[in-house]
């Protein structure tokens, strides 16, 4: 969760901290869309800072769509729910570190999940399996995103090494756009689940060298839904900015 500011040598700006940290709460659904953020002074004391600057990082989230302020007894700021079209719009001109990021995470996550059918312990696997048998009956795809995000968590944090599990943590903070291109298919839901639990199976296992090879597949998989909506949202512009064309 969100934690108090650190000094930070590159960053002349308390605002420009608060509004990265809370992004990447956002991203990583550790606050769900539709869920309203802690107070201003209750962000004021977790991060250590002024008010002055929890509004700067505020009113950025709010410009860029991330959350809606609220105002009135029971107003506040809200997370937005993920939006397709925005996310593409958020992408735009980022294919380069889209593809760095991919070629990354699959050399870091498959790693990680190597390391972790070593040194996982028993308590770690029972607690992916109960993540993968909450994501098979959740509903709410922004709550199954929250417990996915969990998942790879555990794994990274089994692999007992705090590089490699920061590593995790940041791939996905920055693999969060890319998610939010997918759209809701029960196939790949499905697919998904099925790759989850052939890595719990492996960990359970204590085999290394399947480890890899499972976690691999599904950041394959992955990556391969992401191009796939990118490319189909990519179309679905181009159709319509040609249809609005043709119109005039």
């Amino acid at each position: 969760m969100v934690q108090r500011l650190a000094q930070n040598p590159r960053r002349m700006r308390l605002g420009d901290q608060v509004a990265d940290l809370l992004l990447a709460a956002i991203r990583l659904h550790e606050y769900l869309p539709g869920q309203r953020l802690p107070s201003e002074r209750e962000l004021c004391l977790r991060l250590g800072v002024n008010r002055m600057a929890v509004r700067e990082g505020l009113r950025w989230l709010e410009h860029e769509r991330y959350v809606e302020i609220r105002r009135g007894k029971y107003g506040g700021a809200f997370v937005c729910h993920p939006v397709r079209e925005l996310a593409l719009e958020r992408l735009r001109g980022r294919a380069e570190q889209l593809r760095q990021l991919f070629e990354y995470r699959g050399a870091i996550e498959p790693f990680a999940a190597a390391l972790a059918a070593d040194r996982i312990t028993g308590g770690e696997v029972d607690r992916l399996r109960g993540l993968a048998a909450g994501e098979a009956h959740e509903p709410a795809r922004f709550k199954r995103r929250a417990l996915d995000v969990e998942f790879h968590q555990v794994i990274a944090d089994a692999s007992r090494n705090e590089l490699v599990s920061s590593a995790v943590r940041e791939i996905r903070v920055q693999l969060a756009l890319g998610l939010d291109l997918i759209p809701e298919s029960p196939i790949r839901r499905e697919e998904s689940h099925g790759e989850h639990v052939a890595i719990i199976k492996a960990l359970a296992a204590a085999n290394s060298s399947l480890a890899r090879r499972a976690m691999q597949r599904h950041v394959v998989a992955t990556e391969k839904a992401i191009r796939g909506s990118l490319v189909d949202l990519s179309v679905r512009e181009e159709l319509h900015g040609a249809g609005q064309e043709e119109a005039g």
